[in-house]
């Protein structure tokens, strides 16, 4: 049986943990105004979490972002980072899973969160700290990345080849206004619904479902420069991956992001399937 443990976002957390103030049930959540046209323009969020399997508060945090992932759809993406010392060797409990990355230790080196979890919001600084460990905040960060203005829009397809297990990207960049020279183009791998150990605040569960696990960066750790694109071109990138054998290609996702590249704040967002099917449509 499948476990997940269920958070209410910002509501009171596990009292010996942490601490936050409780937010009356009707003021949890702020409607971002959905309109029906698909040719309106949206800013989304790219949430990157940092987490790992031996963080006892990871599991909120997680739940924390399932339930903003839950209520805001498609607008809301996000990414887990194993790394660092709550990354545990795929021994004992964690045998045969592995989740640490080359590519996700550097980010934690770089972007140097002071505890676990933490989580970054389109890569913006929120009272000076772009990696918060205040869980109450999160969604005040979404809210407010939500409601700027889109400056481009990125769109990934993918094609699978179940025989060689290789999933072909390709991402087109539409500029909304002049893009400067100076933004990358980041393409990701994430895998859901991996069953496997996690510690929690009430012991070692064998059976947590680990969802948005960052598998590798397509394109290099930091991605690919964009050259300056000019208010309503569009450019068309295109890259491969091979799965690994132990990876499940239905449960996989390719999350694509342009960002400022000194800066590191991330412009759009966004992700498709490797492989669609009725479940994840």
């Amino acid at each position: 049986m499948k476990h997940t443990l269920l958070y209410i976002a910002l509501a009171s957390t596990i009292g010996c943990f942490t601490a936050c103030n409780v937010i009356d049930a009707d003021n949890r959540y702020i409607e971002v105004e959905n309109n029906a046209d698909p040719q309106e323009r949206v800013q989304r969020v790219l949430i990157e979490e940092f987490t790992g399997r031996t963080c006892v508060n990871c599991p909120e945090g997680a739940a924390i972002i399932h339930d903003i992932i839950d209520y805001y759809g498609d607008k809301v993406i996000a990414i887990g980072y194993h790394a660092g010392d709550m990354a545990p060797a795929a021994v004992g409990p964690f045998a045969g899973q592995d989740f640490q990355t080359e590519a996700g230790d550097t980010y934690e080196e770089h972007f140097a969160p002071q505890a676990y979890p933490a989580a970054m919001m389109n890569r913006t600084a929120k009272d000076g700290v772009m990696a918060s460990t205040k869980k109450e905040l999160w969604m005040t960060s979404v809210i407010d990345e939500l409601a700027k203005a889109p400056t481009c829009e990125v769109t990934p397809t993918c094609v699978y080849d179940a025989a060689t297990r290789t999933a072909t990207i390709t991402t087109e960049i539409e500029a909304w206004v002049n893009m400067p020279e100076n933004v990358n183009l980041q393409v990701q791998l994430v895998e859901s619904g991996i069953i496997g150990a996690q510690l929690t605040p009430t012991g070692m569960l064998m059976d947590y479902e680990h969802n948005h696990v960052f598998r590798g960066a397509v394109n290099g750790t930091w991605g690919e420069t964009i050259a300056s694109l000019p208010a309503g071109e569009t450019r068309s990138y295109t890259h491969t991956i091979t799965l690994d054998e132990t990876w499940v290609a239905e449960n996989c996702s390719v999350v694509v992001f342009a960002y400022v590249n000194n800066t590191q704040r991330v412009l759009q967002c966004n992700e498709c399937h490797v492989v669609e099917t009725t479940e994840n449509e």
